[in-house]
């Protein structure tokens, strides 16, 4: 029968130098691992939730807002779009083709879907657009993604 004693007395302590380099290769080996994983990580939320659809509202005004919107992922795909004017839903639509007039710049632009929106007259006053597309992510999760950076403001006068 083997006493804890008897063990103790068998192992013996490496030497500083190599307790030092195994420490070393250990944090070495915890920190490519960690690397690794956010590497994957980035990779994937950069695939799964960067909005990949662009546009531009081009024109607004007191009964309508025209603009174009592309996914160049998936450029023959419609794309539902909702217009919200002063924070409220106004309008929903999906851009499905490319418009004759729009089609020489859509094979340059990435298949520009173009919009319109037509609405009650808004009165006087500031007000601020914003168009949002409805983009499905895996998992058929839906968000709104904007398709500018920010909304377009504008005022109207009394007469217009």
């Amino acid at each position: 029968m083997m006493t804890g004693a008897l063990v103790d007395e068998l192992v013996e302590e490496p030497p500083p130098e190599t307790a030092a380099r195994l420490v070393r290769a250990v944090l070495l080996k915890s920190f490519l691992e960690l690397l690794i994983l956010c590497l994957v990580l980035g990779m994937a939320g950069f695939k799964y939730f960067n909005p990949t659809i662009r546009g531009k509202i081009t024109q607004v005004g007191a009964v309508s807002v025209r603009g174009w919107v592309a996914n160049p992922q998936a450029p023959g795909d419609p794309i539902q779009l909702e217009l919200v004017i002063d924070g409220r839903l106004t309008a929903i639509m999906i851009a499905q083709e490319v418009q004759p007039e729009h089609a020489v710049g859509a094979l340059f632009r990435r298949a520009e879907h173009p919009f319109r929106f037509s609405f009650q007259r808004l009165p006087a006053g500031t007000h601020s657009v914003q168009v949002y597309a409805v983009q499905t992510t895996p998992g058929r999760t839906l968000s709104l993604v904007p398709i500018t950076n920010r909304a377009e403001s504008f005022t109207l006068g009394p007469g217009r």
